[in-house]
């Protein structure tokens, strides 16, 4: 086939990935990246766009790990990012939480799913929504958290026995809190090792995540202080 990779259009090469023909040893890598790199650019998103939006799980879970890889410009996939917050499988979830993060996408929609994120009863997608919340600015970690503690994000609708709600109404308030308060302490430079042991009620499995990310967590905090004490260019 014709080794120029820039004469065929993205889903094009996409579907040959896939196809099952034998197109040579290194097709499939040369042929993704060249998707990859037309994406940073912002060029030919439909294709990925569509992957997000399938009705098959397989292919959103695909077109979630395109995203991670390619970085598309955010402006461009505000729409089709935001959708992934509510995706049925928790990978496309968390990958919402990490296009969030790398891309710096923020606005009230963006906070009430990162808010539910944070809820989530998936243990990963809660870690890395507390993660973004230890590297986010101070400025949108401030609205985040006010967002938080006065109820976005709620899942209380999937508790339907009304005898209940005043229960769930209380652990998920409670929940929502330690999440705001293990990132507010990890900004302010405490370690995981102290908060976990100050917080019996958070399972393990979120700070062994966090723990996982403690040279990122410390490399932000780093950078944060730096920007304070490079003074402010004259008006």
């Amino acid at each position: 086939m014709n080794s120029d990779f820039s004469a065929y259009a993205t889903d094009d090469l996409l579907r040959m990935i896939y196809d099952g023909e034998d197109r040579g040893e290194n097709f499939a890598y040369n042929a993704l990246w060249t998707a990859f790199k037309r994406w940073r650019k912002g060029i030919d998103l439909e294709p990925l766009i569509q992957l997000l939006q399938s009705e098959k799980s397989s292919e959103r879970q695909r077109g979630a790990w395109y995203l991670d890889e390619a970085h598309p410009p955010a402006d461009l996939m505000a729409d089709a990012v935001i959708k992934l917050a509510d995706d049925p499988m928790s990978y496309c979830r968390w990958r919402f939480v990490a296009y969030v993060k790398n891309s710096g996408l923020y606005s009230d929609a963006i906070a009430d799913r990162l808010a539910a994120c944070l809820l989530d009863l998936d243990l990963y997608v809660r870690a890395q929504t507390i993660f973004w919340a230890v590297v986010a600015s101070d400025k949108t970690f401030a609205h985040f958290s006010e967002a938080v503690l006065t109820g976005a994000g709620s899942m209380l609708s999937k508790f339907r026995n009304p005898e209940s709600a005043g229960f769930w109404r209380e652990s998920e308030r409670k929940r929502a809190a330690r999440g705001i308060e293990i990132a507010r302490r990890l900004r302010a430079g405490e370690s995981v090792a102290s908060i976990r042991e100050s917080m019996p009620e958070e399972d393990s499995f979120s700070f062994d995540n966090l723990a996982s990310s403690s040279h990122a967590i410390k490399r932000a905090l780093e950078r944060r202080a730096k920007s304070w004490r490079c003074p402010r260019p004259m008006m």
